[in-house]
């Protein structure tokens, strides 16, 4: 069909072969980045709606790494960057711990060894990522040092906007140095790790489907008493995400009976967490649909091996 040059439409599509044709090779590069970029980040949603967790392992290395591909191109774009921290974090623990735990059980040392370094490899590539993404050199210089004064200075003037990059940046962090628990240099970073994610649930807690809240119950029920860990807070910021998000967000419930559960021996509520997860109709949430099927998938693995967390005779 010919379009007549007078047509706005015809118009514009000349003026973008002129700039095409005038423009150089790396500045067009960086155009098309930026140009599909928003594409990218308005579409994430497809993943984010998948059914088949196996289609979804498999789709993420070939995604993440197309959006590197692009962001060599524009370095500082927001949605690549993004997409990037959500991506590695989000593909760590799902895919890569998951498949950890099984070979805790079921796998050799070797095995186990290599799934924590590749957890650790991408959780630290997502924090890198969200800390590109929030921008704030002296922040995490000073989370880096320790030094903590610094740090509130810096963490006082973010503001909700700052959240997606504090979030990826920490979650990422923290996830690692759990993955590291033998490691005294990398658990000197905890400190920097308790006032970020605080500074998160102060501007934003329901970000990430209510991801902050439920971190920070992980992350005080996860460690042992004598290193910190505190399981009757982790509980009441458990019952604070549940209230909130256990209905929609599946790894609420799940992650509230791994991470609460065996330390306290609460056999009884470990099941109904668990069987809470798996009674729940996983297409009642279709944005959320991927996360709840990992979830279901890790709480049917995690209710067969109870055994492994919960001594006979819990309460």
């Amino acid at each position: 069909m010919l379009v007549s040059l007078r047509s706005g439409a015809a118009r514009a599509a000349l003026a973008i072969v002129a700039i095409a044709a005038s423009t150089p090779a790396c500045n067009l590069n960086k155009l098309t980045a930026n140009a599909t970029s928003g594409m990218l980040l308005q579409g994430a949603i497809a993943l984010d709606r998948e059914s088949d967790t196996l289609l979804a392992k498999e789709a993420f290395p070939a995604s993440l790494k197309t959006l590197e591909t692009f962001l060599v191109s524009s370095p500082e774009n927001e949605a690549l960057l993004l997409l990037l921290a959500r991506g590695y974090n989000s593909y760590a623990f799902a895919f890569l711990e998951g498949a950890l735990d099984e070979a805790g059980i079921k796998g050799t040392d070797a095995q186990v060894d290599e799934l924590e370094r590749r957890s650790r490899l991408h959780y630290l590539r997502g924090s890198a990522y969200g800390f590109r993404l929030l921008d704030r050199p002296a922040l995490e210089s000073a989370a880096r040092k320790g030094d903590l004064k610094a740090l509130d200075a810096e963490l006082a003037d973010l503001k909700k906007d700052d959240v997606p990059g504090l979030f990826w940046a920490t979650y990422g962090w923290a996830s690692a140095i759990n993955l590291a628990k033998d490691d005294a240099e990398a658990l000197t970073g905890l400190g920097a790790i308790e006032r970020m994610l605080k500074r998160v649930i102060d501007l934003d807690p329901d970000y990430n489907a209510g991801t902050p809240l439920a971190f920070q119950a992980v992350y005080l029920a996860s460690r042992p008493v004598a290193f910190g860990g505190k399981p009757e807070e982790a509980k009441q910021w458990f019952e604070r995400a549940m209230q909130r998000w256990g209905d929609r967000n599946l790894l609420v419930p799940f992650l509230y009976a791994r991470f609460y559960c065996p330390p306290v021996q609460d056999a009884k509520l470990f099941q109904e967490l668990l069987g809470k997860v798996l009674a729940a109709d996983p297409t009642a949430h279709p944005d959320l649909r991927l996360i709840n099927e990992v979830a279901r998938e890790r709480a049917r693995f995690w209710q067969k091996h109870a055994d492994e967390l919960i001594l006979p005779g819990g309460s």
